[in-house]
């Protein structure tokens, strides 16, 4: 069908380190990444980039290792059995019939752009001899289908089932519509491991994976074993509307085992060469230096001279080290020499004509999936980057970093083309550092705004807790039976309340006999030898312990006179209600 052949035809103040926290970090890297990618933009208008590498990371629509609630969690929409665990995005678990989704909330608006993702899936061998229906798929379309989705509507159908409900929401595609618009990735199970790309203009309905990958055109559709710890995807979004997609499944522990690398401390020039032995060894000059270990998603686990690293492999090249708080970190070369990444890496699955991604067009990414009817396959996403090569846009909504003042710095630099005079570019300038000081006050006032808000709700829980334990200790004492009152259970609090008094008098009481002591030591040893200043201190030191004697003497007084006072309370409690008691004797007696 022609609607889904693929269209084969064709300077200000600057905020103070040391008030930073751990929790402040996504939030600035976002900030800087975006303020960035403005004055990127300028600059590449006048160099435009030699490669794909000079573009820069949207931030809305990629994440390394998981999602957390400091950072991007809440740009994604996550159903069905799709979770962000502590290490992973956990697509589908390891349970049969189950459905995952996972969808950006935010567009990407540019027309020029690169999607890469690295997932691991697995079946642990309990597939062999079933029937095998699992299957995974990426989206990209013009739909915003995060508004659409109605989860609760699925969850409260009245057949109690996640496909009745998702059937009878229209979402019957892997959990997405038979005439959907836009690009889909599909990884198959059945009847061999396979991947194929597909787009649709909407006209006609798709009803099964199967039906999918029959659309596609036989050289949009390649036979790749998907399914590895780490198994790498690529989309390319060309200006001229043409889209490439590729897959790498580099079988990280058969190419590390036995090979040579160069270890390079700043991430460019190798210092010395390891060699990465099959028994989990590492050597240099000879010499076991440490170990290794494989980890989901691409990873290896190195320990060298007694420093442990996670390296993530970008191709069969390099491999780069992460949890470096943003800095460069050591990196893997091969050989010795980052040369590049080799052809012979990425498998090109399908490329899609010119004109094929619409001109005027939004997209919005996603993810979906089903583990299989009676087996299942788990798969896991562990890095998403979306990088933006298109010179004239940021590519994603910037406005929670830079709120209403995105359009002055749009209108900024797009002025600045313009500036050649030495004094139009002091008055660029002077409007930059503007923008910057306005930028960081506003994130000044809201972090401060944070604080307080936080010492409130401090103050707030501290005045929940001392009512739960007066209610606490007030049900405690009241009995139901009797509808009154427990005297043995009033006596233990207030027993209670003078040992807590009794305690802290011991306390106080022992602090001042310490001063004492201190001071009459420092007298017998050179009372007479001190200066008049010194002395001063001393005798200065020994009135504020006179006073807080007294100080502790009269709140003992108080103390006292308080719990006489509970006393005399409780025992005219007791008198009032043995008098109520009498009362109603007599009255029911007579």
């Amino acid at each position: 069908s022609a609607a889904c052949s693929g269209r084969s035809g064709g300077e200000g103040p600057q905020r103070p380190l040391s008030g930073l926290r751990r929790q402040d970090f996504p939030m600035i890297r976002r900030e800087a990444a975006l303020l960035l990618a403005l004055f990127a933009a300028d600059g590449l208008a006048r160099n435009p980039p030699r490669s794909q590498g000079n573009g820069w990371r949207m931030a809305h629509h990629s994440f390394d290792r998981t999602l957390t609630y400091d950072d991007t969690l809440g740009d994604w929409l996550a159903s069905a059995a799709t979770m962000a665990l502590r290490d992973r995005v956990q697509l589908l678990p390891s349970v049969p019939n189950r459905y995952g989704l996972l969808w950006s909330k935010k567009a990407i608006d540019t027309k020029h752009f690169e999607v890469r993702f690295t997932m691991s899936a697995t079946d642990n061998g309990e597939n062999k001899g079933t029937f095998k229906d699992g299957a995974v798929a990426f989206w990209l379309t013009p739909d915003n289908f995060a508004t659409k989705y109605d989860e609760q509507a699925i969850v409260t159908h009245r057949s109690k089932d996640w496909y009745t409900g998702l059937e009878a929401a229209g979402l019957t595609l892997l959990s997405n519509r038979p005439r959907f618009e836009g690009l889909a990735v599909v990884f198959m199970t059945s009847p061999r491991q396979t991947v194929a790309g597909l787009w649709s203009d909407g006209s006609v309905a798709i009803n099964s994976v199967g039906e999918l990958a029959d659309k596609a055109l036989p050289e949009h559709r390649r036979d790749l074993d998907w399914m590895t710890a780490g198994t790498q995807v690529r989309v390319e979004v060309h200006p001229d509307g043409s889209i490439i997609g590729s897959v790498m499944t580099l079988d990280v522990q058969k190419h590390l085992a036995g090979s040579l690398w160069g270890w390079a401390a700043d991430g460019v020039t190798s210092s010395f060469m390891l060699s990465f032995q099959a028994d989990g060894k590492v050597f240099r000059d000879n010499k076991n230096v440490g170990t290794w270990s494989m980890a989901t998603g691409s990873k290896v686990n190195v320990n060298i001279d007694e420093a442990a690293y996670v390296l993530r492999f970008e191709g069969s090249h390099r491999a780069v080290s992460e949890d470096q708080g943003g800095r460069q970190g050591p990196a893997l070369l091969y050989g010795g020499k980052d040369v590049g990444a080799p052809a012979s890496d990425w498998q090109v699955v399908f490329r899609l004509p010119p004109k094929t991604f619409p001109a005027h067009s939004q997209a919005f990414m996603g993810f979906s999936g089903f583990t299989g009817t009676k087996s299942y396959i788990e798969v896991d996403l562990h890095r998403l980057s979306s990088k933006n090569f298109d010179q004239k846009t940021i590519g994603e909504d910037g406005s929670d970093v830079l709120e209403e003042s995105i359009e002055d710095w749009m209108k900024v630099l797009e002025e600045e083309k313009r500036y050649v005079s030495q004094a139009t570019q002091a008055e660029a300038v002077v409007r930059l550092t503007s923008l910057l000081s306005k930028h960081v006050d506003r994130f000044d006032k809201a972090g401060q705004k944070i604080q307080s808000d936080l010492g409130n709700m401090e103050v707030t829980l501290d005045n929940i807790g001392n009512d739960i334990g007066n209610y606490l200790a007030a049900a405690q004492a009241f009995s139901f039976d009797s509808n009154g009152f427990e005297v043995e259970e009033v006596r233990g609090h207030l027993a209670g309340i003078r040992s807590v008094l009794a305690k802290n008098k011991n306390v106080h009481d022992h602090k001042i006999s310490v001063v004492h002591q201190t001071i009459k030591e420092l007298k017998a040893a050179g009372g007479s030898g001190m200066s008049t200043e010194n002395r001063l201190k001393v005798e200065g030191v020994h009135h504020q312990a006179s006073v807080l004697e007294q100080h502790a003497s009269r709140g003992s007084t108080q103390t006292n006179v308080l719990l006489f006072v509970i006393v005399l309370s409780v025992a005219g409690l007791g008198m009032l209600f043995l008098s109520r008691m009498r009362y109603y004797e007599k009255k029911h007696y007579i």
